[in-house]
């Protein structure tokens, strides 16, 4: 029973702070790369038919590099968790149609990486349930 439920008891803080780090490898560097190149983000934005190009670019970039740098340190985790779980899928609604594709080679990539969201979203329901840990801001 040892295994099963309490293997990585007195580890549960340092792996829910590796797994902030982990899941938030991929918005911090494309939070910075919206922040330091704004423009190239924005024409992407228009080439996916994203709603409101430069509006959508400004949320993103605020979502990903800042609340991105706030779950990181654990600072109000939990709904910053929450807006990460509805933003993700969000937006590989927008960026990865692949209902949409009539390609079969873009199918199945946006396929791939529509249900990549979906993983992560899931990844942040977790983070929104359990709390950043004791290795945080909110020390929770």
């Amino acid at each position: 029973m040892y295994l099963r439920y309490q293997l990585f008891d007195d580890q549960r803080d340092a792996m829910i702070l590796i797994a902030r780090i982990m899941i938030l490898i991929l918005y911090g560097y494309f939070g910075f790369t919206y922040v330091t190149d704004h423009g190239s983000f924005v024409t992407y934005l228009k080439s996916v038919d994203a709603p409101i190009p430069e509006t959508t670019a400004i949320v993103a970039t605020i979502v990903e590099f800042f609340g991105g740098l706030a779950l990181l340190f654990g600072f109000w985790t939990r709904p910053i968790a929450a807006i990460f779980v509805v933003y993700t899928i969000g937006t590989g609604i927008i960026g990865h149609a692949f209902w949409n594709a009539t390609d079969p080679t873009a199918h199945h990539t946006l396929f791939v990486h529509f249900f990549k969201n979906v993983s992560i979203a899931g990844g942040f329901l977790f983070l929104c349930l359990l709390g950043p840990g004791k290795y945080s801001i909110d020390k929770r």
